[in-house]
């Protein structure tokens, strides 16, 4: 039981630091604004050009934070992903103390699998990584 329990804390490990490097960028059509987020949202880069305030300083606003909401929107889809690929293989007990066997997890929606993990971000749970809160359970890995 404790190599499960070392296993999943491995692989937990694994997909905290691979979704600790996605980034997610955007830049605007104009070329005015360059933005880069961490999978939590944190700008990690921002740039603005000389002509960026041209047109105002409430346009260059709406294109920090539209460029904002893209970059953040394509880091969070990378980290999903990362996340779904590493939490594919699972292991299987099969009754035996300590014995473990890897095996592809259920196709999700087949009749055997329960619903899909998802990628949270710990900022959202506000759990601070624990995967409880006032609130109970939550139906997530990582």
């Amino acid at each position: 039981m404790a190599e499960d329990t070392e296993e999943l804390a491995a692989r937990i490990k694994r997909i905290n630091e691979a979704t600790e490097q996605v980034r997610g960028r955007a830049r605007s059509a104009d070329g005015a604004v360059y933005i880069e987020t961490d999978a939590r949202g944190a700008i990690t880069d921002l740039r603005l050009a000389p002509h960026a305030v041209e047109h105002g300083m409430n346009r260059l606003a709406m294109l920090i934070a539209d460029r904002h909401r893209a970059a953040f929107a394509n880091a969070e889809a990378e980290a999903q992903q990362i996340f779904t690929e590493l939490s594919q293989e699972q292991p299987r007990l099969d009754g035996r103390s300590g014995d473990t066997r890897r095996e592809r997890a259920p196709i999700w929606g087949s009749e055997q699998s329960a619903a899909p993990p998802t990628y949270v971000p710990t900022h959202r749970r506000g759990d601070s990584g624990t995967g409880r809160s006032s609130f109970g359970d939550h139906k997530y890995v990582v």
